[in-house]
């Protein structure tokens, strides 16, 4: 894995905050953070690439995404790292490893890590659940996840080895809906980071054009994946 920064210096990202998600349940994690850039306008200050990179490409709203871009927040001395694809699977480690230890040399402050419950096993009112690794300090106002639930995938291996290496992480995890994509446990999601950053990120749009961005990145999902899924001469080159 390989980070490449464009008019930025690590220096200048030094005891930052860093935020991300994955294509999981609800494409919680994904829509969460692609809200967080979109909605603060942030500026995209490089690039992750991996041995594997997949080769897909679109046009976004801020220009060309690639399968993992690098914002930065500047008032809120945040990262946010949005990946529109999730690796291949014989990457996922390197890819959390090496994004942490990445992390590790920047001193981050906290760092913050976007996934979801399937809410099929919701059992009272609660919207979210959430853990942190041991040397995090942050409290939040809703019931930590349940001992023995197991966690597993990328979002795991980011969690993993945060407490490998006392980095401070906290892991939000709303109730999502494992069939489709699920903006309000998104919006859920960016609530709480709300309380973590004392920010006032409006999630109306979430709520509102919850239709939208559903049928939108739905749309583009499928998309992605057929193109994935072809192979050879079938695969649209363009």
């Amino acid at each position: 894995m390989k980070v490449i920064l464009k008019g930025i210096t690590e220096d200048e990202l030094k005891g930052s905050t860093f935020i991300t998600g994955f294509r999981t349940i609800g494409e919680t994690g994904y829509l969460a953070s692609r809200y967080i850039v979109l909605k603060r306008k942030l500026q995209r200050i490089g690039f992750i690439t991996t041995k594997y990179l997949r080769d897909v490409t679109f046009l976004d709203e801020y220009g060309i995404a690639t399968p993992f871009d690098l914002f930065y927040d500047k008032e809120l001395h945040t990262i946010v790292l949005l990946n529109h694809l999730l690796p291949f699977q014989r990457e996922w480690n390197s890819f959390a490893k090496d994004t942490i230890m990445w992390l590790k040399k920047l001193e981050v402050k906290n760092i913050i890590l976007i996934g979801g419950l399937d809410k099929r096993y919701k059992e009272s009112s609660e919207e979210l659940r959430w853990l942190k690794t041991s040397k995090s300090t942050i409290n939040l106002p809703y019931p930590e996840l349940e001992k023995q639930l197991i966690m597993v995938g990328p979002l795991a291996l980011f969690t993993i080895y945060s407490e490998i290496e006392d980095l401070p992480a906290i892991v939000l995890l709303p109730y999502a809906d494992r069939e489709r994509i699920d903006p309000a446990a998104a919006a859920i999601a960016v609530d709480a980071i709300n309380k973590i950053l004392g920010t006032n990120i409006d999630v109306t749009e979430l709520y509102e054009d919850a239709k939208k961005l559903e049928e939108e990145l739905q749309k583009q999902l499928e998309n992605i994946q057929k193109e994935i899924s072809r192979s050879g001469l079938d695969r649209h080159y363009m």
